[in-house]
């Protein structure tokens, strides 16, 4: 049940800031930036890496949610890649020093995929995680 619950909430604030809010500002965007592509200007990258960001992480949320209520061998793969991801985001808010406010989501999202791995990894307590 966990790890639906984390799956869900993970895939709902993926997809929500690459679609619905993809054009918003929000205090949770890095820099002052006021949408999507500032933001990832303000990292220095261009373009073609967010698109590719984005589309990566949309198929990871839409997976993560088929391993979740439907096919439980996409869940840890689309967790630990969605994982490497939100190391990324992590890095590139602090190191250009966007504070803990923009960091929050990123750090919130890769701690929920790294315990969707080790709910998922860990024989002991498994039988609590579906």
């Amino acid at each position: 049940m966990v790890t639906k619950l984390l799956s869900l909430l993970i895939s709902v604030t993926v997809l929500s800031a690459w679609t619905i809010r993809f054009k918003m500002s929000s205090i949770f965007r890095g820099g002052g930036a006021e949408n999507m592509v500032e933001e990832f200007q303000l990292y220095g990258l261009d373009s073609s890496i967010m698109i590719i960001v984005g589309i990566t992480k949309v198929i990871l949320s839409i997976l993560l949610l088929l391993g979740a209520f439907k096919f439980q061998s996409l869940l840890k793969p689309s967790a630990g890649i969605m994982a490497l991801f939100m190391i990324g985001a992590v890095y590139f808010h602090l190191n250009a020093g966007d504070g803990l406010v923009p960091t929050i989501p990123s750090a919130s999202m890769l701690i929920s995929c790294l315990l969707i791995l080790f709910l998922k990894s860990n024989p002991t307590v498994k039988s609590t995680s579906n």
